[in-house]
């Protein structure tokens, strides 16, 4: 399966599909689903930029160490994500991916 470039990943791409659940591989033999639980708008002053952060809640069972992982999800292809752990509660591990990148103002009006 051929993987989605980050870059055509946005704020709005994540938004839909908040409070859905991701299968994320690594190193283990079969993939942790993952729910992305916050999509958080990072404001720059800057109109052109692209800076937002995603909160996903994984399993207590299964705890992914900081690195780049696989996710898949039913709506998207493929894409490589950098996660980091930030925190744990009764409902399990939470998990922080940061976007921090300029956009083109003409890539601003183009849907993904």
């Amino acid at each position: 399966m051929k993987s989605v470039p980050l870059a055509e990943l946005s704020y709005a791409t994540f938004v839909e599909l908040l409070h859905s659940k991701f299968r994320v591989r690594g190193s283990a033999p079969a993939p942790v689903e993952i729910e992305l639980v916050e999509v958080t708008a990072h404001q720059s002053g800057q109109a052109q930029s692209g800076n937002f952060a995603l909160v996903f809640t994984g399993p207590l069972h299964q705890f992914l160490p900081q690195g780049t992982y696989l996710f898949e999800h039913e709506k998207l292809r493929a894409f490589d994500l950098f996660i980091v752990p930030v925190g744990k509660d009764q409902k399990g591990f939470r998990y922080e991916a940061v976007f921090n990148r300029l956009i083109q103002p003409e890539a601003l009006l183009k849907p993904v």
